[in-house]
């Protein structure tokens, strides 16, 4: 019990720390525009004008970039997509609305 105790207070400062976020969890937020390679201010995968299979994101069914890295708390504040341009491979930064 004591060992559980001493546990449970030592992780209680890993919460705001960060996690991968789901491919459910991108496809069904809206993201805007931070900085770096930008495909629009704000990025909405609702198969209208782009969706996402996998870690590709197409515009108008075609590939235009790839998700490169995520991260958030587990809060889900400062949740974040890093995408990749597949032309000129520049990065750009999401923040989740």
């Amino acid at each position: 019990m004591k060992t559980f105790t001493i546990l449970s207070i030592l992780s209680i400062p890993l919460l705001p720390h960060c996690t991968t976020l789901s491919p459910d969890h991108i496809k069904s937020h809206q993201w805007l525009y931070g900085k770096g390679y930008r495909i629009g201010d704000k990025l909405q995968f609702d198969n209208k004008n782009f969706s996402v299979r996998g870690d590709t994101i197409l515009k108008s069914d075609l590939p235009v970039a790839v998700v490169v890295m995520t991260s958030g708390d587990l809060i889900g504040n400062n949740n974040i997509i890093t995408i990749q341009s597949l032309a000129t491979g520049e990065e750009g930064l999401y923040h989740e609305q």
